[in-house]
């Protein structure tokens, strides 16, 4: 008889737990599943804004024009690299941020709450701070580098600077989440084996190498994954700062390329193909993620 009671209560507490996750499992499918469903449909057939050709069903046709597409590849090695060398500077720099104000020194508070200024700001407002800066007459960047003895560049007018002030600009913004990530990560460490490597004579940089870092390794894995997705659906900066992925593509990454080929060229098609190319482009670094955590998620 307790037992059935027991199980009548379970079921109970079932059905009251899925009831109240039903409304946020159909707002989910309302904003997600549909867009996406949309999106699939769209890839598969030939629309285009403003186009005299009756739209038709062509299968996998738009995957494989834009596979085989030089374009694509091009904005493909542009997010890479801007993606590389963003995560060459925003990790090591977000994690030692994040190792000087876990110490509680004085003016941390300050300074915690300065250095997220750059996180809370809107990328719109940020391309356009920097895009100033980046004036190759009026720009401060330049007057700084010639008070310093060094000549003015033309950063936003050609493909390296430019490539290199996107990644720069883009690194500058996402460093505060990076700490933010890094010092939630260190307040979650348990005080035990740190103790125990200092009652072992262990020196900082030991403690920190084999202590702290492998232990801060699934919070590392998270962010690297968060800031690689980010980079591949990069938009806001590169829409403001270069004028839609100058000088020409020299800065057009994946996410710029899906926005050109729809609202520019009117490609509906393609840009849909496009998008689902991200997300498929996407799905391996989960996988490696959860490898690489242990697959414990």
């Amino acid at each position: 008889m307790i037992f059935v009671e027991g199980q009548s209560l379970e079921r109970r507490a079932q059905s009251l737990a899925t009831g109240l996750v039903l409304p946020t499992w159909s707002f989910l499918l309302l904003v997600f599943a549909l867009p996406l469903l949309m999106a699939v449909y769209l890839s598969v057939r030939n629309e285009q804004i403003g186009g005299f050709i009756p739209a038709v069903f062509i299968g996998i046709e738009n995957f494989r024009s834009e596979l085989s597409s030089p374009i694509f590849w091009e904005a493909f090695r542009t997010t890479f690299i801007i993606m590389s060398f963003g995560l060459v500077l925003q990790v090591p720099i977000g994690l030692g941020l994040a190792l000087a104000l876990y110490q509680q020194l004085w003016g941390t508070r300050f300074f915690r709450s300065a250095l997220l200024i750059p996180m809370l700001l809107t990328p719109v407002a940020v391309g356009l701070m920097w895009r100033f800066m980046f004036d190759t007459d009026l720009g401060v960047v330049n007057w700084l580098l010639e008070s310093t003895g060094f000549s003015a560049k033309n950063w936003l007018g050609m493909r390296w600077p430019a490539i290199w002030a996107v990644a720069l600009v883009d690194s500058w913004q996402s460093i505060p989440f990076v700490m933010l990530m890094c010092i939630a990560g260190l307040a979650g460490l348990p005080s035990g084996p740190l103790e125990a490597a200092r009652i072992d004579g262990a020196s900082a940089w030991q403690s920190f190498r084999h202590v702290v870092l492998p232990m801060l390794r699934p919070v590392l894995l998270v962010t690297l994954m968060i800031r690689v997705i980010d980079a591949f659906k990069l938009f806001d900066l590169i829409f403001i700062m270069t004028n839609r992925g100058g000088p020409g593509t020299a800065t057009q990454t994946l996410g710029m390329l899906t926005y050109n080929t729809g609202f520019t060229f009117l490609a509906i098609s393609r840009s849909a193909a496009l998008g689902l190319s991200l997300v498929i482009i996407s799905l391996p670094i989960y996988f490696l993620w959860r490898k690489a955590s242990g697959g414990r998620r």
